[in-house]
């Protein structure tokens, strides 16, 4: 194993390690402690951790209508995690012993000693905290109070529980990020464009629905909800499957797909682009990693710039590509040929112009947008180690795991 694993990129290594963390849980709590060493903090601190599980404890009742087992056998896999007491196989029997048998552990030695909750993954902290204000747990009056209270020392660390789902009516709330981007929903996502311009319709101005009347088969329209974990690859392959009317999804599917958005891509660096990103990450992620969509509009002018007799009004319309990591965290990304700053070979001030006004459009909106310069991405060899450089950086920033 060591001989297979020597040379190895860290990034790999450490990707690797959270895979196995994820699959054996609490069987490889040396190896979360080592990860935790490698990245040398948390996202939510153990201040805020403390500061929360302490208002938990003066609060009591912290597992609300369940018993503690089952309350806890809804965050970690007991049965499967060993007994520090001889007596029992598991720790399951561990806890039963001390906090309801004898009751000779208190709340602060099972969870931050036992369970070691403060010093635990990211992942783990959040999902206890999502069960204890989950609607099986808690009321609702009561359930709006913890939530209150938590999201005020989660914000510290820029986390709130959002509501993100609900079930029978009841709300689900999860632990995201705070985030500024775009305001509003993401309604239409008209993209992977090629040939003549669609024309579009308002088929519902008041609900914003559109209709495209002509060249429908020059684009791809995305009219689904976007979750919480923004547009994945994943669910555009789903979402794909269901427009083709494929009922078995499978690898074929997947590649229509990627074929389809790649026959999008007019220039090499915009191929070569989409190509190894897809590469890097299908690899890393499986299908959960973020779709990146390629030639999607962002502005629509129903007129020609003929039929407005030469003058433009919205000088670009279209993106190279955009990922959506949610409804408000939304990137745009260019690939930049001479022809945006130069009429043929002839530099145009107008033209960089219009191009860095637009830029500013879009950041004063809240997208976030990143240019790379077509040379940088013309070379098979020379541009891939840039690209996954940059999306590492970029995944790393906004806080993109695998899921």
């Amino acid at each position: 194993m060591q001989k297979r694993l020597k040379g190895k990129e860290l990034l790999f290594l450490i990707d690797l390690a959270k895979r196995v963390v994820d699959d054996y849980g609490a069987k490889a709590s040396q190896l979360l402690k080592l990860l935790q060493h490698v990245n040398s903090i948390f996202t939510v601190s153990e201040v805020t951790r403390r500061n929360i599980l302490d208002e938990l404890y003066s609060r009591g009742k912290i597992t609300g209508k369940y018993d503690l087992i089952e309350f806890l056998n809804r965050i970690w896999n007991l049965e499967q995690m060993p007994s520090s007491d001889s007596r029992f196989k598991t720790a399951s029997g561990d806890i039963w012993q001390h906090m309801i048998n004898n009751s000779d552990w208190d709340e602060v030695y099972l969870f931050e000693r036992y369970l070691e909750l403060v010093t635990s993954a990211d992942e783990t902290f959040i999902k206890f905290l999502e069960q204890v204000v989950h609607p099986l747990i808690r009321e609702q009056d009561e359930q709006d109070d913890y939530i209150n209270f938590i999201n005020k020392h989660l914000s510290n660390d820029g986390y709130k529980l959002f509501l993100a789902d609900n079930i029978s009516g009841y709300p689900v709330y999860k632990v995201m990020k705070l985030e500024v981007g775009v305001k509003g929903k993401v309604k239409n996502l008209i993209f992977a464009a090629i040939g003549h311009k669609p024309e579009i319709i308002f088929s519902d101005s008041i609900n914003n629905d559109i209709k495209i009347i002509k060249h429908e088969e020059n684009c791809l329209v995305y009219d689904c909800s976007i979750l919480h974990t923004g547009l994945l690859w994943n669910d555009l392959i789903t979402w794909w499957a269901d427009i083709q009317n494929i009922e078995n999804i499978d690898q074929t599917t997947e590649i229509s797909l990627y074929k389809r958005l790649y026959s999008s891509l007019d220039s090499l660096p915009e191929k070569i682009l989409f190509k190894w990103y897809f590469k890097f990450f299908r690899e890393m992620f499986d299908t959960n990693f973020p779709a990146l969509i390629p030639q999607v509009y962002l502005h629509y002018d129903p007129y020609t710039i003929k039929q407005r007799t030469n003058e433009t009004y919205l000088p670009r319309q279209r993106m190279d590509f955009l990922l959506l990591f949610s409804n408000k965290q939304r990137i745009v990304l260019e690939v930049d040929g001479k022809q945006h700053y130069s009429d043929g070979d002839i530099s145009s001030p107008k033209k960089y112009a219009e191009m860095a006004k637009a830029d500013r459009d879009l950041k004063l909106n809240g997208y976030e947008v990143y240019r790379f310069g077509g040379i940088e991405l013309n070379n098979e060899t020379e541009s891939p180690p840039l690209i996954k450089d940059f999306f590492v950086k970029l995944f790393n920033k906004h806080g993109i795991k695998r899921i």
